[in-house]
């Protein structure tokens, strides 16, 4: 696919976040701008940020738990269409699930839809033609995997009492065939043989020691450091616009919860935009 470098776009970004040093348009927002400024192969890169929003609207309908549908995603809910024939516009992990719940089928045997789902979901992620989206899907699936083994470890049943009140934070199933997943189901090391691999890794345990709370701001905290690492080279390309989007995604998340912490991470992400795009040399 052609790279495209989006200069006015990346170096105007401060400019669709803030006007006048005021948050304005939510993700759902910054995301309808961003489709009109960009090519349709590196909108798909942008988008696919969404599709983890997409993945709990889908298992809500399927399931008919009356859960809100979240606009935020990629697909709106005519988009789905009749989940009995899954409509072509879908991500093929969508429709082999789908095709899966219409036969009965349980691809992954024991694991509840969702987890199923997000396994499908990440095995499609590392098949993208997309460097980052590859990294980032990796990354993010092996942190979600020693936090699920951690807290199996631990027999986390708070997480299990606070289900009703939000979602949980963190899966209590492992998923994948990856090698942390396989490190997490069989090493009893208590940072499961992968410390040394993996630095972050002890950032993890070190969370797990503390509230559910705590460890939700740090596990998001390793997201957002990683994020910027995967996108040091980028400059003026999609993915920096990705990254931008996450980033958002986390900001909106702790605005819900906890207002002071998503100032805090808002905050840090205006101030990175407003620092960080100075034209590289060589353009």
């Amino acid at each position: 696919m052609p790279s495209y470098d989006y200069y006015y776009l990346v170096s105007g970004l401060p400019d669709l976040l803030i006007e006048d040093n005021k948050f304005v348009p939510t993700f759902r927002t910054f995301m309808d701008e961003v489709a009109d400024l960009t090519e349709p192969d590196d909108f798909d890169v942008i988008s696919a940020m969404a599709l983890p929003i997409d993945n709990r609207n889908l298992i809500s309908m399927v399931e008919g738990t009356g859960a809100q549908f979240d606009p935020r995603g990629r697909f709106t809910r005519e988009d789905f269409g009749d989940l009995a024939r899954p409509p072509d516009e879908l991500p093929h992990y969508m429709q082999a699930f789908l095709d899966a719940h219409r036969d009965n089928r349980q691809l992954f045997p024991g694991l509840t839809p969702i987890d199923q789902l997000s396994w499908l979901f990440y095995d499609e992620m590392a098949d993208s033609e997309n460097e980052f989206l590859r990294e980032w899907h990796e990354f993010d699936l092996g942190l979600r995997n020693v936090a699920a083994g951690l807290n199996i470890r631990k027999g986390l049943t708070h997480i299990e009492a606070m289900a009703t009140e939000r979602d949980r934070p963190e899966a209590l199933s492992v998923i994948g065939r990856g090698d942390i997943a396989e490190a997490v189901l069989r090493s009893t090391a208590p940072d499961f043989g992968l410390g040394a691999s993996y630095p972050w890794v002890e950032r993890v345990i070190a969370l797990s020691h503390g509230t559910l709370t705590e460890m939700e701001k740090g596990l998001d905290e390793i997201r957002w450091e990683m994020l910027g690492e995967l996108t040091t080279l980028s400059y003026f390309q999609a993915e920096t616009v990705a990254v931008t989007a996450q980033k958002l995604l986390i900001v909106e998340r702790w605005m819900s919860l906890e207002p002071a912490a998503g100032k805090v991470k808002l905050d840090k992400l205006v101030e990175e935009l407003m620092g960080s795009f100075v034209m590289p040399a060589g353009f």
